[in-house]
């Protein structure tokens, strides 16, 4: 009963209330999922280790022009390439200041600019004008893949890179499939409206980028609902 007496008031305050919604998903994500950060971080690790490999004839004396969208506090900010020029993109302002601690760690990065901007709508960065654009685990809660694809499609120079690391939906046929039905409507609500089954990797070949290197990986220490990962590169 006392489960029920705290639960329904924060369901509510999170439906209703767009500003507590942002703040909780930046608390929650950066204070108590420690642990779901250490399993990914190989994923993440991996992912800019194919980037590198999509770079490997880069002259490394010129600046490397990288746009995160969704960068939260900085969790990849490690694995970025020497010599890089970082625009960062996020509509959810209360993740600032675990960004701005976060990104004195890392000195070779120059940071250019912070843009507070939904990805479907990046109308604080110019055409063909980045690199890479990055996206970790954002394109499962923006309202409209399609757009964000266009966007970064517009945004990236030509033969431009477009890195994503993204929990994704299992094959129909997988039992996962329904354990991610199940929990869909909680886990939208709880994190900020991440949808856990998309099929990002098809929706991105289908939109923009048809040629698509893609890994996808099921580790077994991830919850179910959040076991598929898939690590892929696209170019404009």
């Amino acid at each position: 009963m006392s489960a029920v007496s705290w639960l329904l008031p924060l369901v509510v305050l999170l439906k209703v209330n767009k500003t507590f919604r942002n703040k909780f998903f930046s608390v929650v994500l950066m204070d108590f999922l420690t642990p779901l950060e250490r399993r990914v971080e190989p994923f993440r690790k991996r992912a800019f280790e194919v980037l590198q490999e999509h770079l490997s004839n880069r002259k490394r004396s010129t600046p490397l022009e990288i746009l995160e969208i969704g960068i939260g506090g900085g969790a990849n900010l490690e694995y970025y390439p020497e010599n890089s020029n970082l625009t960062a993109l996020d509509k959810n302002e209360t993740f600032s200041q675990y960004f701005e601690d976060n990104k004195k760690k890392f000195s070779h990065i120059t940071y250019k600019k912070m843009v507070s901007s939904m990805a479907e709508n990046m109308e604080g960065i110019e055409d063909s004008s980045m690199d890479v654009v990055v996206d970790t685990y954002v394109l499962c809660s923006v309202q409209d893949v399609k757009a964000v694809i266009k966007e970064v499609k517009r945004v990236l120079k030509p033969e431009g890179k477009f890195l994503f690391l993204e929990h994704v939906a299992f094959p129909d046929s997988h039992l996962g499939a329904k354990v991610q039905s199940f929990a869909a409507p909680l886990w939208k609500l709880f994190f900020d409206g991440c949808i856990l089954n998309r099929k990002i990797a098809e929706e991105i070949r289908k939109d923009g980028f048809p040629n698509v290197e893609c890994e996808t990986k099921y580790p077994s220490d991830l919850w179910m609902f959040f076991r598929p990962q898939v690590i892929g590169i696209g170019t404009k």
